[in-house]
């Protein structure tokens, strides 16, 4: 198995847990909270917004980017 093969597979299961707890949050709102709303929680603070894009910029430039 190649790695580039290897990378797909571990962005699939990626996706699909995230799929997967998009499910749940919508199915048991009393157990786990709706993403948007954990975001929204997370993000509250300007320092915490800033370091959101942060992650999210080098996430794509090491991972996203060709």
């Amino acid at each position: 198995m190649s790695d580039r093969v290897i990378v797909i597979v571990g962005f699939v299961l990626v996706l699909v847990v995230a799929l997967g707890v998009v499910v749940v949050t919508h199915v048991r709102r009393d157990l786990v909270a709706p993403v948007g709303e954990t975001i929204a929680y997370l993000t509250r603070t300007r320092v915490a917004r800033v370091a959101a894009v942060l992650v999210w910029a080098w996430v794509g430039w090491h991972f996203l980017a060709r």
